[in-house]
Parts: C-alpha cells; sequence; structure tokens
C-alpha cells in the first residue's frame, strides 16, 4: 500500500472548498478537508492511493482512520438537488463498498459552504443514486460537518 502524509499548501479558501478538475483531485481535495478536520478532532487518518480492496475493486484516493476506512467522493456540483450514482458508471457495481466503514459525501455550494457527511455503506448498498437530501438523512451526526 502507498502511504503518503498530506501537507495543506493551498490558499484558506482552497482549505476549505473541495477543487479539482477531475475526479481524482476532488477526491484528493475531499481527502484534505477530511484529515484536517479529524486532526483537529484528535483523529488520525492517512491517505492511501490504489488500494485495492477484498472485492478486487482498485480505490484511486481512500481513507485509513481511527474511526475505519473511508471511501471518498466528491462532485462538482453545486446544485442543492443533484445526487450521486452509487455504482460505477460502467456496471452500476458497488464492489467499492467492500472493506468500507464510511462513505464520505463532499460537495460545495452556491454560497461558498463545503458539505461533507459520512454515510453508512450499509445504508448506500442496492441505491442507484443518493440525493444530497437523503445523504443528509443518513449521516453520521459524529463524523459529519459543514465548512463555513
Amino acid at each position: 500500500m502507498h502511504r503518503q502524509e498530506a501537507v495543506l499548501v493551498a490558499s484558506d479558501m482552497e482549505r476549505v472548498m473541495i477543487v479539482g478538475d477531475t475526479t481524482p483531485k476532488r477526491k484528493e481535495s475531499l481527502a484534505l478537508l477530511v484529515m484536517e478536520q479529524f486532526k483537529q478532532k484528535g483523529i488520525e487518518a492517512n491517505l492511501v492511493k490504489n488500494r485495492t480492496n477484498s472485492e478486487g475493486h482498485k480505490d484511486q484516493v481512500v481513507l485509513e482512520t481511527e474511526v475505519g476506512l473511508i471511501h471518498l467522493v466528491a462532485t462538482s456540483s453545486v446544485d442543492p438537488n443533484a445526487g450521486f450514482p452509487t455504482g460505477s458508471y460502467e456496471t452500476n457495481s458497488q464492489t467499492y463498498l467492500a472493506d468500507k466503514d464510511y462513505v464520505a459525501y463532499g460537495w460545495n455550494t452556491k454560497d461558498k459552504r463545503t458539505f461533507v457527511m459520512f454515510v453508512d455503506p450499509a445504508d448506500v448498498k442496492g441505491k442507484e443514486s443518493l440525493s444530497k437530501s437523503e445523504i443528509r438523512d443518513l449521516k453520521n451526526k459524529e463524523l459529519s460537518f459543514v465548512v463555513k
């Protein structure tokens, strides 16, 4: 497994917003936000790239933390009604959920807030998509946060 320490070198605005023009860049940006928040709570977290899970799915970016393994999903859409697909784009497979303790969904809003919501993978399994509203309803209240 390839581990690396994340160093925040972005401007203050980038540190509280999910940035990136590609999915892997947005996932890394979300990972940095989560790591910073966890650090403030005294929770250790390590960024892991290219990890293969027990179902053979290769994760681009995940977080290994004291609260478990976290899958990261970030969107560039600020549409409040936008949803997140919960399966792979090609096969609708959910093998990415294997071994995960949480799925962290992250998005920015039109008013420059950033939502980071942690959902139990059992609540994702079998669904084709989740709306931002559904994610807020399913969130783990202790881990989820909003950056203003």
